[in-house]
């Protein structure tokens, strides 16, 4: 199946952001103010990556993207100020206004700098409020790894 580029320009937290996705396929529907990229996505902001199977955008009645959800073995790359955040999950969650994102299933999170490397079932970061919360399941804990500077 060719590949669908679209290019769309949406205004994320009071300032506007160049979003490019491209994906096998793409559906829209104004009614349900939801845009639907299937198949092999790539979402690009100037401080986002992530690759998906399907990545959803959920957008309020001005048209402004209010929740991104990135559905099936998700890769992404977060850079914020002189942090980045890079892994995996099998889903990720957005929300622009809060500037947070919900990492689930299987996540992988490597922090630099520092190179600090987390897994867990659940990760919620807030970029807004320079918070990050960890979950794991019962037979699935919470593991960290990083080095301690003497």
């Amino acid at each position: 199946m060719k590949k669908a580029l679209v290019l769309v320009i949406v205004a994320c937290l009071a300032m506007a952001k160049q979003v490019e996705i491209t994906s096998d396929s793409f559906e829209a529907s104004q009614k349900e103010l939801l845009s639907k990229f299937i198949g092999n996505v790539t979402f690009k902001t100037p401080s986002e990556r992530l690759h998906a199977h399907k990545v959803l955008i959920y957008f309020d009645k001005r048209k402004k993207p209010i929740k991104i959800e990135a559905i099936g073995d998700v890769r992404f790359f977060i850079k914020d100020g002189q942090k980045s955040f890079e892994g995996k999950a099998q889903k990720v969650i957005y929300y622009p206004k809060k500037r947070s994102y919900i990492l689930l299933g299987d996540v992988k999170v490597v922090q630099n700098p520092g190179k600090k490397v987390l897994f867990a079932e659940e990760v919620y970061l807030d970029l807004k409020n320079s918070k990050l919360t960890v979950k794991g399941k019962e037979k699935k804990p919470v593991k960290m790894i990083f080095t301690v500077e003497e």
